[in-house]
């Protein structure tokens, strides 16, 4: 009786174990055409959940679309925004820093940039010069076509003197020449200059032409003191 009740609770177990049903994709296509929209609960629970997730997605994709996309962008403009403010902080940060060192070099500047301007001369002495000039060729074998003194070039701090030369020689010649107008008592700076043949030969050596722009410069604050002298004598003379 025993041996026979156990097999009877055995057969029961196995007939209430059930295999697991499998997805059949047909079966859930055909779920959603028979589907009540009436009767909402009575939709079968994978309808349910796919209906809910899709509801789920919607919402989760407008608000991405709308709010949180516009907010993403106001934080990466924010971001770059404050990316620019932390390097002009940095920037701003270093020359307070450096402020005592800095005002420590304007100072000592100033001071050679005057001791400079007190080195020009007062007066640009043009006759002088085109005689130092001149005598310079004659030392170096040249000859002069041409020393044109041209206008004055008013700057902020000095003035410039031009001067226009072309002379016939050769190459040596021109060298020796460029040498002692460096060695003048004068500041001369030397610029635009060109060298051409004008008869190339290879029987004997060319003589050839140059053409050199140079500037001589003088205070500025000189020119001043002599146009008030010049005004006040004027006045002067006007008054008597």
């Amino acid at each position: 009786m025993k041996f026979s009740r156990k097999k009877s609770l055995i057969k029961t177990k196995k007939a209430a174990v059930r295999p697991k049903k499998q997805f059949n994709l047909n079966e859930f296509r055909r779920s959603f055409e028979s589907l009540d929209s009436e009767n909402y609960g009575s939709w079968p629970l994978p309808v349910k959940v796919t209906v809910i997730a899709f509801i789920v997605a919607l919402i989760a994709a407008l608000s991405w679309a709308l709010p949180i996309s516009s907010k993403i962008d106001d934080i990466k403009a924010a971001e770059s925004e404050q990316q620019t403010l932390l390097d002009s902080y940095r920037e701003k940060e270093s020359r307070a820093r450096h402020l005592e060192a800095y005002k420590a070099q304007v100072i000592q500047m100033e001071t050679e940039f005057n001791t400079l301007l007190d080195q020009l001369p007062k007066d640009t002495r043009v006759s002088e010069l085109v005689e130092g000039i001149n005598m310079t060729g004659v030392g170096s074998n040249i000859r002069f076509q041409d020393i044109s003194v041209e206008a004055e070039i008013e700057n902020e701090f000095f003035i410039e003197q031009p001067i226009r030369i072309a002379a016939l020689g050769e190459y040596h010649q021109f060298g020796s020449f460029i040498s002692g107008l460096a060695a003048l008592p004068r500041i001369i700076t030397m610029h635009d200059f060109e060298v051409s043949n004008p008869q190339p030969s290879l029987d004997v050596l060319p003589e050839l032409n140059l053409v050199l722009q140079t500037k001589t410069y003088r205070s500025k604050e000189a020119a001043t003191e002599v146009d008030e002298t010049v005004a006040t004598a004027d006045d002067n003379a006007g008054g008597n």
